[in-house]
């Protein structure tokens, strides 16, 4: 049993139990005594109530039936392709387990799995067709972009294509992503330079090629071509005069090797887009 409970991340179901010779008294037992808590109808934690994040997943896989695989938002933030958890598991899993508060359960034809971090997950299509429908237009850009940047991730986006053929559910939106596509947000360090990859692309501009190294040095928005990089200055950074001085010093060290550097603050290209864009303009001609 340890071993089912160490491979589960401290889940394990009540058919488990009953596999390895434990009698319902027994199991009735263990919950009365605080040696296992349920979390779903037939799922418990042992030895604690809190499970760590794999375990939960584990967890809402085992109530969902044998065959589950994680789906949709959270088969993606499983992968590292979004950063934040998702507010409820998704599930893809034969049989007819019921969604409950928490826990979205859905029932396709098929359900092909693979193993990502020792947890079961459906293949990366068939999670981007399911988030679809919650992710916005930029937001599965972002998502292509950083699953085509992973290189621990097997995707390409002529399997993605071939995966779509037939007409599934989300594919419309799926393929409008691709279309789209920007490899440039995968590269981006938080949000506020996405945002500018996306400014530049809405006024028509070169896309900048984000965090690329200079020496010790690596600029948030880098034109080679044009030797031009753009400093983003967050809401809280570069305020202190150490903060300045440590910016004057890289600036100094690439203007001495032929790029222009200018600045933006978050407020600029947050409510100042088309005076940013113009900038931006000026310099690349």
């Amino acid at each position: 049993m340890a071993e089912i409970v160490g491979r589960q991340f401290g889940a394990i179901a009540r058919w488990q139990l009953l596999e390895v010779g434990v009698t319902d008294a027994q199991i009735s037992g263990l919950l009365r005594a605080g040696r296992i808590f349920r979390i779903w109808p037939g799922v418990y934690a042992w030895g604690r109530p809190d499970l760590p994040p794999a375990g939960r997943l584990v967890a809402a896989l085992l109530y969902a039936g044998r065959g589950a695989g994680l789906t949709g938002l959270t088969n993606l933030w499983w992968r590292g392709l979004l950063h934040r958890e998702p507010d409820a598991v998704h599930i893809d899993a034969p049989g007819f387990s019921r969604s409950r508060t928490g826990l979205v359960v859905r029932h396709p034809p098929k359900t092909r799995r693979t193993m990502h971090k020792d947890v079961p997950v459906v293949p990366l299509s068939r999670a981007l067709l399911v988030a679809s429908t919650d992710l916005d237009h930029d937001s599965l850009r972002l998502v292509l972009g950083r699953a085509e940047y992973d290189q621990r991730l097997a995707f390409s986006l002529a399997e993605l294509e071939a995966d779509l053929r037939g007409g599934p559910a989300g594919c419309r939106a799926v393929r409008a992503a691709m279309g789209a596509h920007l490899p440039q947000l995968a590269r981006c360090a938080n949000g506020f330079e996405r945002d500018f990859v996306l400014l530049c692309e809405r006024f028509g501009l070169p896309i900048p090629e984000p965090n690329v190294r200079k020496g010790r040095f690596i600029p948030d928005m880098t034109w080679e071509d044009k030797k031009l990089i753009v400093e983003l200055d967050g809401k809280d950074a570069h305020r202190t005069p150490a903060q300045r001085m440590k910016d004057a010093k890289r600036q100094k060290w690439l203007e001495a090797r032929g790029y222009t550097v200018i600045r933006f603050t978050w407020a600029q290209v947050q409510f100042r887009q088309e005076w940013v864009a113009a900038v931006v303009r000026r310099h690349l001609t």
